[in-house]
């Protein structure tokens, strides 16, 4: 058989580094399993449809299905721990038959699943082939006979004290429970029962494989009819599933706090715009408000310094860009009104470290980790995020470091937002952000970030273009000079 389609498919080349969750604070949020599948970013192709299932999510009947397979799912990986630890032959006999059965319900349920996205669909397809039906309904004959042959064996209690089975019939009541019972509804006092023992003795079940040795090998046979089967190939269904499920349960966790999320639109070209983006990290705080902020990165002004006094919002505006763009690299939505988006390929970030530098200084460490960031963005598409990097160092020699830094990232077009205390960048030919002051309410800070300043090169070009004189306005008088 081919192998079974993933619905969290890995076709990345990179891979997140798990210190940017930790200094977005994601690790607040969301589990371990999810961040590992947020550290592989996808593909165009891949986001689409990972959308496309989440989208399918806010429909109570779809989620409610997508639930009910994972409970199916749950009830196979739990028959196979049972029969893990079955020991006793006749005791691995009911488990497997029950292994089978919960295999057989777990094909069928993913099988159905063709009306939940073209990610369910494919799955759907791989357990409605020809060959897996076949599989299916021999394997559902062979329970028949299996359960039939096993109802053969069942004798019932063997004492009346430990409650030793020789098969297991759970279903069956003792003396013992019936007088208990009686008791109760007449109104007496009953001492706390003792679990009973399902635990089948290797004594007895030599002695029952002895005197039924002809239905015993019929069992053992329909068992090795099927031992190329994988019955654990459903479950590897269970923590994909789970991380659509548990990003659906964050949205809705936002939507309770007044947080909106939405599908963006993928860009053709790198591009990072939207409005009202939200730092979602902050609900494992407690926020009652959280102020939202919008975003205008393009090829135009890829890169731009965000200042600001301390407690101004810089840093959450910082993990709001992060979080929502490792979000939408695999295919979530995002806490925003609306957003396009580029998928870059890579995102990384440099936060500053609280440990002690005994053997390098900090300037040093902060310099290698910049110099590391941009070595593993070189050629790729890159998204990264500085916070108060090179703050530990004179202003002089910060400024220094920060424009060497800033001129690196202009050459290699990469997009990125470096928040700073030095206010000298507002020198630099690169766009400023900065924490808004509401004058009327005592300049108190709105935690609103807006633009300081654009670059002069962006300037001159929206100048250039408001008089038709930019590059794309001449080349269409061009055409038209020579039509």
């Amino acid at each position: 058989m081919r192998e079974n389609p993933r619905l969290l498919k890995d076709s990345s080349a990179a891979r997140l580094p798990r210190a940017l969750f930790r200094d977005l604070q994601m690790d607040s949020i969301l589990s371990e399993a999810a961040i590992a599948v947020l550290q592989v970013p996808c593909e165009r192709a891949e986001i689409l449809r990972r959308g496309e299932l989440f989208a399918l999510l806010q429909n109570g009947g779809k989620r409610d299905r997508v639930s009910h397979i994972l409970s199916v799912l749950t009830d196979l990986e739990r028959s196979l721990m049972v029969l893990r630890d079955a020991k006793i032959p006749l005791d691995m006999y009911h488990r497997r038959r029950d292994a089978f059965c919960a295999y057989i319900c777990a094909c069928e349920v993913l099988a159905s699943a063709s009306d939940l996205g073209s990610l369910f669909g494919d799955v759907a397809a791989y357990y409605s082939s020809a060959e897996r039906q076949q599989t299916v309904s021999r394997m559902k004959e062979a329970c028949r006979i299996i359960t039939e042959r096993l109802q053969g064996f069942r004798t019932g209690l063997l004492t009346f004290s430990d409650k030793n089975w020789l098969t297991p019939d759970y279903d069956a009541v003792s003396e013992a429970e019936r007088i208990a019972d009686c008791a109760c509804k007449l109104g007496f006092s009953v001492p706390e029962r003792k679990q009973r023992n399902d635990k089948i003795p290797l004594a007895l079940s030599d002695a029952l494989g002895r005197l039924y040795g002809a239905e015993v090998s019929e069992i053992e046979i329909l068992f090795r009819e099927f031992a190329d089967v994988d019955l654990k190939e459903p479950i590897s269904y269970i923590a994909e599933i789970r991380f659509f499920l548990e990003i659906y349960e964050l949205t809705q966790k936002a939507e309770e706090a007044g947080i909106p999320h939405c599908f963006p639109e993928i860009a053709d070209r790198p591009q990072f715009t939207a409005e009202d983006l939200y730092d979602v990290s902050l609900l494992a705080k407690q926020c009652e408000r959280i102020v939202p902020n919008d975003t205008d990165f393009k090829e135009a002004e890829p890169f731009c310094f965000l200042v600001g006094a301390n407690g101004g919002g810089k840093t959450t505006y910082l993990r709001a860009v992060g979080i929502n763009l490792v979000l939408f690299l695999s295919g979530c939505p995002v806490f925003a009104t609306k957003a396009t988006l580029y998928p870059f390929q890579i995102v990384l970030a440099h936060f500053p470290k609280d440990e002690r530098f005994d053997h390098v200084g900090r300037l040093d460490e902060e310099r290698a980790r910049t110099d590391e960031m941009l070595r593993q963005s070189a050629g790729q598409e890159a998204f990264l995020l500085f916070n108060e990097t090179f703050s530990g160092a004179d202003d002089t020699r910060g400024f220094v470091l920060l424009k060497e830094l800033a001129d690196r990232m202009r050459t290699a077009r990469h997009f990125g937002v470096y928040v700073t205390h030095f206010h000298t960048v507002m020198t630099l030919d690169y766009p400023v952000l900065s924490a808004e002051i509401d004058p009327a309410d005592e300049n108190k800070r709105t935690y609103r970030i807006v633009k300081a300043k654009g670059n002069a090169s962006s300037y001159a070009a929206d100048i250039l273009k408001k008089y038709g004189l930019d590059k794309d306005s001449l080349r269409k008088r061009r055409g038209g000079y020579g039509k």
